[in-house]
């Protein structure tokens, strides 16, 4: 559909007697190259509602294993939308950082953790150009969202023994979405961790995959 929209424009402008467009330029006028654009706008949309999308409680992986951080650590949220997790925990007493793309999602999230009386350090942005010192934090917390650019990253940011708790969707939820992890993916996702928990239950009506790793 896309292509038969570009070509008909290119076809327009030529009547007009206007210079033909490159392919460089058709991208731009399509927004396909843009497409931290097109995630924000999606995901602004999608949290654009006066309920919250997932709830206010913690993701059930977190909740029945945050106590493998430390007492008062210094957590990064990834991707943390409307804030359920980033506040969860932040009522246990650790100082959380979320990072997320939505506007919106971030500005439940504060209310959130103002309705909880706690405080979170919220940030929009993306985690691939947001500045992060090495060993910055005592633990990463990465609840359905995948970029596995950023792996070695996520390893870097943590202090020594730093502890990373991650859950996503597989592709046995939906074999379409190339960001849904593969079945036991997350086995070697991180080399330069030890794997404390791991879990990919076949039993639930949602297929998802959860592991605990402790940096070397």
């Amino acid at each position: 559909m896309k292509i038969i929209l570009l070509f008909s424009l290119m076809i327009q402008l030529s009547a007009l007697g206007k210079s033909p467009l490159t392919t460089s330029r058709l991208t731009k006028l399509s927004g396909e190259g843009d497409t931290s654009l097109d995630s924000k706008s999606t995901w602004d949309k999608r949290y654009n509602k006066k309920n919250y999308v997932y709830g206010k409680l913690p993701a059930k992986f977190l909740a029945e294993n945050y106590n493998y951080l430390k007492p008062s650590s210094r957590v990064l949220d990834m991707g943390m939308g409307e804030g359920r997790n980033a506040v969860f925990l932040a009522q246990k007493g650790h100082q959380v950082t979320g990072i997320d793309i939505s506007s919106v999602a971030v500005k439940k999230a504060r209310l959130l953790a103002k309705e909880k009386n706690v405080v979170i350090k919220s940030v929009v942005g993306t985690l691939n150009k947001y500045k992060i010192k090495p060993e910055s934090f005592d633990a990463i917390i990465c609840f359905y969202y995948v970029d596995r650019e950023l792996n070695k990253k996520m390893i870097e940011w943590l202090k020594p023994a730093g502890i990373i708790i991650y859950e996503a969707y597989t592709t046995e939820q939906n074999k379409k979405k190339s960001y849904y992890l593969k079945p036991q993916e997350l086995l070697t996702m991180f080399p330069d961790a030890h794997i404390l928990k791991f879990q990919e239950p076949k039993h639930e009506k949602e297929f998802r995959s959860g592991i605990i790793l402790q940096k070397i």
